[in-house]
Parts: C-alpha cells; sequence; structure tokens
C-alpha cells in the first residue's frame, strides 16, 4: 500500500550517494552495489510536528520518505541498511522499477543501551505496485509514533500475524522475523530434500520438514491468542 502523503510535508531534495558513503563504512562490494543498483535517491518528504501537525515522541522526532530509483530490477537490502544507518530518523523506502514502485521499511528504533544510536529490525515490505496505483489516505495518529506503526503495519504481508494494540511494534517484529528465519530455513531444507537421492536420507529430511512446519504454525499460532 502507498500512501499520499500531504503537500506541505513535501522536501523533494536529491542525496547524493557520496553523502550516504560520507557517513557509513562501506566495503568495496557494498559501495559497487550501490553504483550498479541506483540511480537517484530522492528525499521526499519529511513528516514532523512542523510539517504535519503530529506531536513527536522520543522514539519518532520524524519520519522520512525516500524514493529510491533503480538502475535494474533488484536492491539489496545491504544497501537499505546502509542508507538507515546514515539516516537518525526512521525512514519508509518507496523503491522505484521501470512502472512499478514497493514500498520497504525496517523498524527502526532508538536503543535502549545508547539512545544517540539506533537498532534496524529486519524489512516488511509491499508487493511491487503500479506506479499510476491509487494512494491511500494517511492513518489517522495522534502523535508520529503511532502514526509511524501504523505505516509500518501495512506492509505486514496478509499471511503474517499481527499483534493487537497491546502488543509492541518491538515484538510484533520480532514475532514476524522469528517465522521469516523458519521459512527460510524450511525452503533451504526442502531444497536439499529435493536433490537428495537417497531414499532414507529424504525420510529423514522429510521428517525435520515436519517439524519446521510445525514451529512456524506454532508461532502463528501463539500470535493469535493475543488477538482474542
Amino acid at each position: 500500500m502507498r500512501f499520499d502523503y500531504p503537500a506541505q510535508a513535501k522536501f523533494g531534495r536529491v542525496i547524493p550517494k557520496s553523502k550516504i558513503y560520507e557517513h557509513a563504512r562501506l566495503s568495496a562490494a557494498l559501495k559497487k552495489k550501490f553504483v550498479d543498483q541506483i540511480e537517484k535517491i530522492v528525499w521526499s518528504y519529511k513528516l514532523s510536528p512542523e510539517t504535519i501537525n503530529l506531536a513527536a515522541t522520543p522514539a519518532v522526532p520524524e519520519i522520512q520518505i525516500f524514493d529510491i530509483y533503480l538502475k535494474g530490477t533488484e536492491l539489496s537490502d545491504d544497501v537499505l541498511r546502509t542508507i538507515d544507518k546514515a539516516i537518525p530518523f526512521p525512514i519508509i523506502f518507496q523503491i522505484h522499477r521501470a512502472n512499478s514502485v514497493k514500498v520497504k521499511a525496517a523498524y527502526k528504533r532508538p536503543s535502549e543501551a545508547d539512545s544517540a544510536k539506533w537498532v534496524i529490525e529486519g524489512y516488511v515490505e509491499s508487493e511491487w505496485l503500479p506506479e499510476e496505483d491509487i494512494k491511500a489516505p494517511l492513518p489517522v495518529a495522534l502523535d508520529l509514533e503511532r502514526l509511524y506503526e501504523l505505516l509500518l503495519k501495512a506492509l505486514i504481508p496478509k499471511v503474517m500475524p499481527t499483534l493487537d494494540a497491546q502488543g509492541s511494534m518491538k515484538e510484533q517484529m520480532a514475532l514476524i522475523e522469528a517465522i521469516k528465519a523458519k521459512e527460510r530455513e524450511y525452503e533451504k531444507l526442502k531444497a536439499k530434500r529435493d536433490r537428495e537421492k537417497q531414499f532414507n536420507k529424504k525420510v529423514k529430511l522429510n521428517e525435520k520438514l515436519h517439524i519446521l512446519k510445525e514451529e512456524i504454525e506454532r508461532l502463528s499460532r501463539e500470535n493469535e491468542y493475543n488477538l482474542l
């Protein structure tokens, strides 16, 4: 889902990739990804008390909306994480390729050990959408922290469980990451099973796959209980 950000929050500033390099330690391989994958980075909107009349909180003083235009079709999470580390505010990325766009963001929060540093959790993302797709109005919220949570929740796949209002965003993202990790493990093991030629080894791998599937379902069920 894409949102229609208010005109008064428009920022519209192109960020040279060199500015990101100045605030990050990049290996040669990572810098090559920036060069090969990104055509342009635009700081499109700044959601702040001054621009949308919502109160800031210590956790979310502002929300930035970045448009990233790709040279090809893919963008590495390592590249996004580098940008997130360079900008000390929560960011919602709108990634453009050809005639489609994807919205992607990590849950980003101040470190409990050092409030000057930010913790970047896993990424959630929309499907690729047509550029001309109708945008939704911004969710109604009382402050920027709640607005940020609602923007992130809009990116959580419908097949994923979500916590109700009593569950924290940190808990929700941790649960989603746990499920995604198990699903990656399942797919990797499934590929290994499919390559295996020996019947007895296939049987053992199937047993492990069954256990993994049950663990994924258990994680989902545990979260469903929070919705009751």
